[in-house]
């Protein structure tokens, strides 16, 4: 499954996503150790929402920040619903339950998620006839409030609009793979003294017809990573955009050293800092690769390429991806009969090396697990839609 899981912190995110503040995917920023004594891969938690049910979809989509989780759940109650977790000293417990003020049945709300400190942003693709929608949640004395509903200024029915979303502090991008005959856009939103409005419209200097850029999208501060997953006969890519004086400007189209056809190289994506990690996770007969990108002087190269320790054809490893400071978690959901398993690596004076090799407790085939993922400094989030009949979880684990 190809989502973005925002991994994010404010971070991401990330569903997307991902990232010092994420995605969404996603990324995320890096927080306080709050299981210093824990063994690393060691789950802390076991996620359901308080009224999940079959066919709910629950964990989708998944982030976290800090103490902070967010996982959606696309087909609850028909339209979608995204439920927000925090730690306490009792575990890890059920804070909201959210869904947009006017989401109605196949809105697909909660299908993307992503988180940055006090705020949520949830993606609801389907809303409007597929033109969608993104709805931003604030931290409140009374509980999570809808703070405002989001869409493109030139978003029209089929563009899905919230497919993918990421969010860092003030600003949120939003994307949409569908818009313009399926190049793909994605929009910028910062927040104002008068709500959230929007501050750019973004496109691949070589889009075209059919690419999906927007299908993944990932912040860490004023850098955005978003991915292209169909461009260039599938093969795929990534575009960096950076906010200068005059606005957001792409900064680097990136592609794996060995990308091919049909490798699906932007699938997910992740940024935390001056590193990004990307996705594709169709690349040698679907086994999948992730590949780490650092910014330099002379600008964005790969610095890695990364595969589970015992990934193999048809695993789909980079399914999702989540970047925090010197950790990358990716994920292959098909793993094991779509079992599926979570792959942290860690930043050595070496290169990358993977660090631990996660699955859920109560996961087995054919869960999904690993079908979203978000990370926030030492503590990740793992999402299992197809569980318990699609019901679905999330399992918190110390990385």
């Amino acid at each position: 499954m190809r989502k973005s899981g925002i991994a994010g912190l404010s971070v991401v995110i990330a569903a997307g996503t991902i990232s010092a503040p994420f995605v969404a995917g996603a990324a995320t920023g890096t927080t306080a150790n709050l299981y210093a004594k824990t063994t690393v891969g060691k789950q802390l938690a076991e996620l359901k929402g308080s009224d999940t049910v079959k066919y709910d979809y629950f964990g989708v989509a998944a982030a976290i920040s800090g103490t902070t989780a967010v996982v959606g759940a696309s087909g609850h109650a028909g339209g979608g619903r995204a439920y927000v977790f925090t730690k306490t000293s009792k575990g890890w417990k059920q804070a909201g339950e959210l869904k947009g003020s006017d989401t109605i049945a196949g809105d697909d709300f909660g299908a993307a998620v992503a988180i940055s400190g006090t705020s949520i942003v949830i993606g609801a693709q389907g809303h409007g006839l597929y033109a969608g929608r993104a709805y931003v949640f604030t931290k409140t004395s009374k509980g999570w409030k809808q703070a405002g509903e989001l869409k493109g200024s030139d978003t029209v029915a089929g563009a899905q609009f919230g497919g993918s979303v990421t969010i860092a502090g003030t600003t949120a991008v939003i994307g949409a793979a569908n818009a313009a005959t399926a190049s793909g856009r994605a929009y910028v939103f910062a927040k104002t003294a008068k709500g959230w409005k929007q501050a750019a419209e973004l496109k691949g200097s070589d889009t075209t017809t059919n690419d999906g850029f927007g299908n993944a999208v990932s912040i860490s501060g004023t850098t955005v990573i978003i991915g292209a997953h169909y461009h260039a006969q599938i093969s795929g890519r990534a575009y960096v955009f950076a906010k200068t004086a005059k606005g957001w400007k792409q900064a680097a189209e990136l592609k794996g050293s060995d990308t091919v056809a049909d490798d699906y190289f932007g699938a997910s994506v992740g940024i935390s800092g001056t590193t990004a990690v990307i996705g594709a996770d169709n690349h040698a007969t679907r086994t999948g690769r992730a590949y780490v990108f650092t910014k330099t002087a002379k600008g964005w190269k790969q610095a890695a390429e990364l595969k589970g320790s015992d990934s193999v054809v048809g695993d789909y490893f980079g399914n999702a991806v989540g970047i925090s400071g010197t950790t990358i978690i990716t994920t292959s959901s098909n793993h094991a009969d779509s079992a599926g398993r979570a792959y942290v690596f860690t930043k050595t004076g070496k290169g990358w090396k993977q660090a631990v090799e996660l699955k859920g407790t109560g996961a087995g085939a054919p869960d999904g697990f690993g079908t979203s993922v978000g990370i926030s400094g030492t503590t990740a989030i793992v999402g299992a839609n197809v569980q318990a009949v699609y019901a679905g979880r999330a399992y918190v684990f110390q990385v």
